[in-house]
């Protein structure tokens, strides 16, 4: 259980620092997704999912995980699903078909509740925009968001030089999430929600800009 005077502690560390609070963030998404249609929450958790593909995808082939390539076209799918660029029960089948062969898989069986895992966040980022996908549920495109933060705190955390750069009157825990890689996802997933809101009304089959989006949020724009 948090302690919400050390939380208040730190926010206002991160406050001085013009920086956001991960709570504070999950506190915003959470609404702002329960107000989004299911085609739009599912771009949401798959723009999160795509960022940690595209991050693991800079190891060596042989350092890849096979349960984090296992999604990479899926992902494809649902993109492809989601501007009518792939008929509709086409994708939806092909999609449960990737979601039912992970629930039938060991790795599936295995805990993922380690925070230190960078290869589970980023598989299982991508499960929940699968999942989200087929169901449209603002739970899975939440817990996609939450990933994201997961695993940019991995990066921090393997950052050795950053603690040594932390000002004097900065928290250690402060300083830890003020780190550029999970500030920079804070900022993405709140961008991604705003131009959902904005623009997600293209994510359908008889709507032009839909390319346009899928660009911005994959950062292809």
């Amino acid at each position: 259980m948090r302690d919400p005077i050390h939380d208040d502690a730190i926010r206002e560390d991160l406050d001085d620092l013009g920086l956001r609070h991960f709570l504070d963030v999950r506190a915003t998404v959470r609404p702002m997704l329960a107000g989004l249609a299911g085609r739009q929450r599912t771009a949401f958790a798959a723009a999160v999912a795509d960022r940690l593909q595209h991050e693991h995808h800079q190891l060596p082939d042989q350092e890849r995980a096979a349960i984090v390539c296992h999604w990479r076209p899926v992902l494809e799918v649902v993109w492809d699903g989601l501007c009518g660029r792939r008929d509709g029960k086409q994708s939806v089948a092909e999609v449960a078909e990737a979601v039912g062969a992970f629930y039938l898989s060991p790795a599936y069986q295995k805990p993922h509740d380690n925070p230190a895992d960078a290869v589970d966040h980023a598989a299982m980022a991508a499960f929940y925009a699968a999942e989200c996908y087929l169901h449209g549920c603002a739970e899975f495109a939440m817990w996609a968001g939450w990933r994201g933060f997961d695993y940019a705190s991995v990066l921090a955390g393997d950052d050795r030089d950053w603690p040594h750069r932390k000002p004097p009157r900065v928290r250690l825990e402060s300083w830890e999430l003020a780190h550029p890689a999970i500030q920079a996802e804070l900022d993405r997933q709140l961008t991604d929600l705003e131009l959902l809101d904005e623009q997600g009304w293209t994510l359908d089959d008889t709507a032009d800009g839909c390319r346009d989006l899928v660009d911005k949020l994959r950062g292809e724009a």
